[in-house]
């Protein structure tokens, strides 16, 4: 019943502080949110059920030792969260991104608690797709993606989606963190920092705790590094591509000039992928050179990996203590100062990064 009252309250706050054009989407996102919390089946009793194979159950065990890990040794928020299971056929969501064609600027979505976020989130493709179609109609950039889990900043116990046991004990250790992450620090309006940090906490959380579980040597251990190196690697490459990109927008030439001849800049940036390609160490880069570049494209991947050296920085300055690092956030949250100002204070004031 708690439940319930919880969810209807968070709704009813959604959907009377919404506009009209908000208002249809909160509650198609609101049913279809109504429909994975209670459909969710508690895990004790997917632990219990003889029909559930014995790799699925010590997947869910594992859920469960990164979540208090996540608590107890990092100092994130406890939750009720992963204490469910909701059983899924394809991704949980589809995530919708538009950048204005001629300049490297997002569009952001305006919402109640959360404030500006530069994606929309809806759990039916269709749907995504027509706000695709919506946006590239009006001229914007836009880019595509499906999503494999999500956090409702602990509004709503978030359930263990059948889709995330599929993946690797590294990923799935880093994804469990990442969502805790977002129900621990949240900056309103500043999508980039909060999936930043997240990402950050995520890579280096998952390779302590597994460092902890299945020692320094291990399989698990070197695959979860090999994770981190290639989104610092690929960082590079987006923060290359877009500070060519920007530096080609600022010219003083017309829109239309910009538009034709931002093509061959494109394709010079694929092929510089193309070179580095060979370097990556897993799989999760391997289709970037499948999609059709543009600037939500490059936006988009940016928002995750974006600064993960400053934060490395960061991390070494606190000893490489990850509780500090996200109690340092914490502080910062506190402070309400806008949090990349006060970030790049602190840190050149004692000579990190710098």
């Amino acid at each position: 019943m708690k439940r319930l009252q919880k969810f209807l309250a968070l709704i009813a706050l959604l959907l009377a502080t919404s506009g009209c054009a908000n208002l249809l989407y909160l509650s198609k996102l609101g049913w279809h949110q109504s429909f994975v919390t209670f459909r969710s089946v508690p895990v004790q009793e997917v632990l219990a059920d003889a029909q559930v194979d014995d790799l699925t159950k010590g997947k869910i065990q594992f859920v469960q030792e990164v979540k208090r890990y996540g608590e107890e040794r990092l100092g994130l928020r406890k939750t009720k969260n992963y204490s469910t299971f909701f059983e899924v056929k394809g991704p949980v969501l589809h995530v919708i991104t538009a950048c204005e064609r001629d300049r490297l600027h997002l569009y952001s979505w305006d919402f109640p608690i959360v404030g500006k976020v530069t994606y929309k989130s809806f759990f039916r493709a269709d749907e995504a797709l027509k706000e695709k179609e919506l946006f590239n109609h009006k001229g914007y950039d836009t880019f595509l993606q499906q999503v494999p889990a999500y956090s409702t900043l602990g509004w709503l116990k978030d359930p263990i989606f059948s889709s995330m046991l599929e993946w690797n004990q590294g990923v799935l250790a880093e994804v469990i963190l990442h969502e805790m992450v977002h129900a621990t620090v949240y900056f309103k309006d500043r999508t980039d920092v909060n999936e930043q940090l997240a990402t950050f906490i995520g890579n280096q959380g998952a390779i302590d705790f597994l460092t902890e579980r299945y020692g320094p040597e291990s399989r698990e251990v070197r695959e979860a590094i090999y994770g981190q190196e290639d989104d610092l690697l690929f960082s590079g490459w987006v923060e290359q591509a877009c500070q060519q990109l920007s530096a080609y927008y600022g010219r003083e030439i017309s829109k239309e000039e910009k538009l034709k001849g931002r093509e061959s800049l494109f394709q010079s940036i694929r092929e510089n992928f193309q070179k580095m390609k060979g370097q990556f160490k897993t799989d999760a880069y391997r289709n970037v050179d499948k999609v059709e570049l543009n600037n939500a494209v490059l936006l988009a991947y940016r928002r995750y990996v974006s600064r993960l050296e400053k934060f490395e920085a960061l991390y070494e300055y606190f000893s490489r203590d990850l509780k500090k690092v996200i109690a340092f956030f914490i502080e910062i949250k506190t402070s309400k100062e806008e949090p990349s100002s006060f970030l790049d204070r602190w840190m050149k004031e004692r000579g990190i990064g710098y």
